[in-house]
């Protein structure tokens, strides 16, 4: 059985796809579709999630968070130009370098010192940093939620309950 860092994280991946194959059903307009919300489309939002989740991979496997950000920074705007198949294939690479990383550990507990240039240096660790990345990719995956209902479109369930009873969950055990 994974821990329960991967777990979470396994189900990060799975809303993430739910996610991705309902978007996969609607047009392109509708995806790029600008609305008056959190960020100004759904594509956006999308994008926001891996550009977050590339930068905190980054930090994990030991880059400075300034220097995370820098490298956040300069694939944002290819990033964002992305089609949803082709975000779809990045999330893909980003996802098997991240269940690698979470592979190599020895210590999910480790801590480390994060020197955050808008707040301050504190002392985290690894399972903490993951952690926020699935929280992170939560919230926004709820913001979609809610702008695709601004769109008059549908939704689709990625609540975590919801992962429990699905056949990835099963599996793990």
């Amino acid at each position: 059985m994974a821990n329960h860092v991967e777990s979470l994280y396994n189900y990060h991946v799975w809303a993430n796809q739910r996610i991705f194959n309902h978007l996969k059903t609607l047009s392109p307009e509708k995806y790029q579709e600008e609305i008056k919300s959190v960020f100004s489309s759904i594509s956006k939002v999308l994008s926001h999630i891996y550009l977050s989740e590339y930068l905190w991979l980054n930090i994990l496997e030991g880059h400075s968070m300034n220097e995370a950000m820098q490298l956040s920074l300069q694939l944002q705007e290819k990033i964002e130009k992305l089609s949803i198949e082709d975000l779809e294939t990045e999330f893909h690479t980003l996802t098997t370098r991240f269940i690698s990383f979470l592979n190599r550990q020895e210590d999910i507990e480790k801590s480390i010192m994060l020197d955050n240039p808008y707040a301050r240096v504190r002392e985290t660790s690894l399972s903490e940093m993951v952690l926020h990345v699935v929280n992170h990719g939560t919230y926004h995956r709820g913001n979609i939620s809610a702008m695709l209902h601004q769109l008059d479109a549908s939704s689709v369930m990625t609540d975590y309950a919801f992962y429990w009873y699905s056949e990835d969950a099963i599996h793990q055990k």
